[in-house]
């Protein structure tokens, strides 16, 4: 009698092994840290591209068209006015630079300064909204096309150990392309997504102020559970050069399959990305210690980039091996007695 072979049985992904394995590349290739630097360095030293006039407007419309007499109203309206100030002081447009799911990391993006070691930086101030969803569109375009390069590049690093720059130039177009459609697609998610659950919010909050902050905690969690499948979304574009609607539908299958591994995967890097990012923030952004923060920063996202490159491989060809297993097991044909 001929015994069937039992089925190998693949490896699961390893946490600690695609996190040393991230660093190790970055450490190797260095250079990698050079696109985060640049962004960084733009969005600190360089213009800032503001719509401070446009937002002045938007706080004296509200002011003028504001019901007078109502107290609630009031405060609502010192808080928004303030908030509108904040933003038009200190927002800068090219941050949009820093685009999800693909962009390069930038730790300028989120800190958003306003001062230099050279004093003042350079202001531009954009009063014309035609002008300003223009330059929009194009930071977001910008952002998109030089993130997927960043992307390809990490990819190559730490799963093939070097640098293929033609390789790169050559697939740029078509994995900006797919990573546009799969921006575009998760926006669309997001919108039919929060519009309704906005509204829901809005009238429970009407009920009463722990009823809304129940509902905004349900809503909360209702972003995560749909979000968290779809973290290595664009992962499949570069590794497997998988289309956005395959790359999404493995994402989907590979995070299902490694649930608890992937879970605390994301945890660690979650931790030890914003536990670094408040010690890269100490220095002021009036001085060029400021600098350091920079690499460091750099340094870190890269790797933890890398890691999560290394962990989607070896958990994608895990789901996909147990799947081709399972699948074989259900072929087989029953055997009578």
């Amino acid at each position: 009698m001929e015994k069937n072979s039992p089925p190998i049985i693949p490896t699961p992904p390893n946490m600690i092994g695609s996190l040393r394995g991230g660093f190790d590349t970055v450490a190797n290739h260095i250079v990698i840290i050079v696109f985060p630097c640049f962004i960084d360095l733009i969005l600190w030293l360089g213009p800032h591209v503001q719509v401070k006039t446009l937002l002045s407007d938007l706080a004296n419309f509200l002011l003028t068209s504001s019901p007078s007499g109502s107290g609630v109203s009031g405060d609502v309206l010192s808080q928004s006015m303030s908030l509108i100030q904040t933003v038009g002081d200190k927002f800068n447009l090219l941050s949009l630079m820093r685009t999800i799911p693909v962009g390069i990391p930038s730790l300028m993006s989120f800190r958003l300064p306003s001062e230099t070691p050279g004093g003042q930086p350079i202001f531009i101030d954009l009063n014309n909204i035609l002008l300003v969803a223009s330059v929009v569109i194009g930071v977001l375009l910008v952002g998109v096309i030089a993130g997927s390069f960043y992307y390809s590049i990490i990819t190559q690093i730490s799963l093939g150990g070097r640098i293929q720059l033609r390789k790169a130039l050559h697939e740029w177009l078509w994995s900006s392309i797919q990573v546009i459609s799969l921006t575009l697609a998760l926006i669309i998610l997001y919108v039919v997504v929060s519009v309704p659950s906005s509204c829901a919010i809005f009238a429970v909050s009407l009920i009463g102020l722990p009823l809304g902050q129940f509902s905004f905690f349900l809503y909360f969690g209702l972003l995560i559970w749909l979000a968290f499948p779809l973290i290595f979304s664009a992962h499949g574009i570069f590794v497997n050069h998988n289309n956005a609607f395959i790359s999404v539908q493995r994402s989907m299958v590979l995070t299902r399959m490694t649930l608890p591994t992937t879970s605390l995967f994301f945890l660690s890097v979650l931790a030890i990305s914003e536990g670094l990012n408040i010690l890269w923030r100490v220095p002021p952004e009036t001085s060029w210690l400021t600098l350091l923060g920079i690499g460091g920063h750099a340094f870190i996202a890269s790797a933890l980039m890398a890691a999560s490159f290394i962990f989607y491989r070896d958990a994608d060809r895990y789901s996909q091996a147990t799947i081709k297993i399972i699948k074989a097991q259900q072929q087989l044909p029953i055997q009578g007695n």
